[in-house]
């Protein structure tokens, strides 16, 4: 690991530690907390709501900061616009869902199109709040969060506490190691988990299908 990727990985356990001790066991606190202290370039979100409308002004506040939210709902998106306050840099994407396998696991999988995204960057955070559980839930999601963030990224998980996005992540911590910090702070109703990408490009690697 190079020193700018190891800075970018302390520097982003302490904007963490430290958005958890300003706003504990509250998600829609905690966003703008940690919009504020990581000061990301782009925020990438998976399931849209009022969520986004607080990343968004919190990103508006920041400056130099873009938010795309991915849903696969038409009326979410419709409702969610509706939020989103004027001269704020958002991208809603209306994107199907769609089965694939990530990692050994056939789940459902948002067919995103990134040349539609609110920035080019890579994403500094991501918020994986869909797909819903009824639908198949979260479980293969952060396989498909490290193709759009970078060493450094933090990938939230709203709720964490779900048996399969339990699971989920127990599994993806035990595969890949050193090459992720998992952080699961208490308090929050349904759970979180905040996943530090250390190493993205080995966590890829780890979670690619083996071939026979």
């Amino acid at each position: 690991m190079t020193v700018a990727s190891l800075d970018r990985v302390v520097r982003s356990r302490e904007a963490l530690l430290e958005a958890l001790d300003a706003a504990p066991s509250d998600l829609l606190r905690l966003l703008p907390a940690l919009v504020s202290t990581l000061q990301p370039r782009h925020v990438l979100e998976f399931g849209s709501g009022v969520s986004t409308a607080v990343l968004a002004r919190a990103a508006t506040e920041l400056g130099d900061c873009a938010v795309t939210s991915v849903d696969h709902d038409p009326q979410l998106i419709a409702a969610t616009s509706e939020l989103i306050e004027p001269g704020c840099s958002v991208s809603l994407q209306l994107a199907p869902l769609v089965a694939r396998v990530h990692a050994g696991r056939l789940g459902p999988s948002y067919l995103v199109d990134s040349s539609l995204f609110a920035s080019s960057r890579p994403a500094d955070l991501v918020l994986v709040d869909g797909p819903p559980q009824v639908l198949g839930g979260r479980a293969t999601m952060l396989p498909v969060a490290l193709d759009y963030a970078q060493c450094g990224s933090i990938v939230l998980f709203s709720d964490a506490d779900l048996d399969g996005e339990r699971d989920a992540l127990a599994s993806w911590e035990q595969v890949l190691g050193a090459a992720v910090e998992v952080h699961r702070p208490a308090g929050f109703a349904r759970g979180l988990a905040a996943v530090i990408l250390v190493a993205p490009r080995t966590a890829q690697i780890r979670l690619a299908p083996k071939r026979s």
